[in-house]
């Protein structure tokens, strides 16, 4: 038995796999992480291949609980983005700065498909990287995701109102009727906030086209996907935690059955 662990700034997520069959799986917020131990109580884990951009105070909860599963006496992976594995050669300088999570991720569109991606993670913040067919990653870039640009609207104006929910997101996508585009405020809020983020994705597709010769095809991942999901062509591919999917591919190049 192999745990899988991504933690994310927002939430924790985990897996247990056996010969690539989930046996058990679960999310938390992050802000729960001392509860953690409590939901692994009925785990039991050879090893465990753990992703976290967090921060330390987690990382010390994470490693608490992981006691549990492991019974203390299994093998702890800790993912740190190298300049060569798994597949792929990282340009990024220094190349363990990379987040874990963003080269797991490209481990998993490599093992999906040997192709150009542009990799796109919707999350607390949204990243855009560029992964050749042959695994090379050229880069990429980090903007805030939909919540954090929303709350930065919200703290750092007077006059602007912030719909509580993203809602109107889809209605307001390339083709909608008329008599749904931004004629109030949160509208308004919501339509530029969705364009700041396809701006990031199309301006990066660009680049990546520029240096290719051709357009990259575009993997969508992240728990805040679906706010941005109908503003992209609708050709892209969506993988649900994309991280998790890196990690176990990660956990079979490192020997185990996951």
């Amino acid at each position: 038995m192999i745990l899988l662990v991504d933690a994310g700034n927002s939430r924790i997520k985990w897996r247990l796999l056996a010969r690539a069959r989930s046996q058990a799986q679960g999310t938390l917020p992050t802000s729960a992480c001392d509860t953690l131990a409590r939901h692994w109580a009925g785990l039991r884990a050879d090893a465990a291949v753990v992703c976290s951009v967090a921060g330390e105070s987690v990382d010390t909860a994470l490693r608490q609980a992981l006691w549990v599963p492991l019974q203390r006496t299994g093998v702890e992976h800790w993912l740190v983005s190298p300049a060569q594995g798994h597949g792929l050669r990282s340009h990024y300088q220094p190349s363990g700065t990379l987040g874990p999570d963003r080269f797991a991720s490209l481990v998993a569109a490599h093992r999906l498909r040997a192709v150009d991606w542009l990799v796109v993670t919707v999350g607390t913040a949204l990243t855009a990287d560029m992964l050749t067919a042959a695994g090379e990653f050229l880069g990429g870039a980090i903007a805030p995701g939909p919540h954090l640009l929303r709350a930065s609207l919200a703290g750092g104006t007077a006059g602007i109102q912030v719909a509580e929910t993203l809602a109107p997101w889809e209605a307001m996508a390339p083709g909608s009727a008329p008599e749904t585009w931004p004629r109030d405020t949160p509208s308004a809020v919501a339509q530029g906030m969705a364009l700041a983020l396809r701006g990031v994705v199309e301006g990066m597709s660009r680049r990546m086209a520029l240096a290719q010769g051709q357009p990259p095809a575009v993997l969508l991942s992240g728990g805040a996907r679906g706010v941005l999901r109908p503003w992209l062509d609708p050709e892209i591919t969506e993988v649900d935690q994309l991280v998790l999917e890196g990690l176990a591919c990660i956990a079979r190049d490192l020997g185990y059955a996951a």
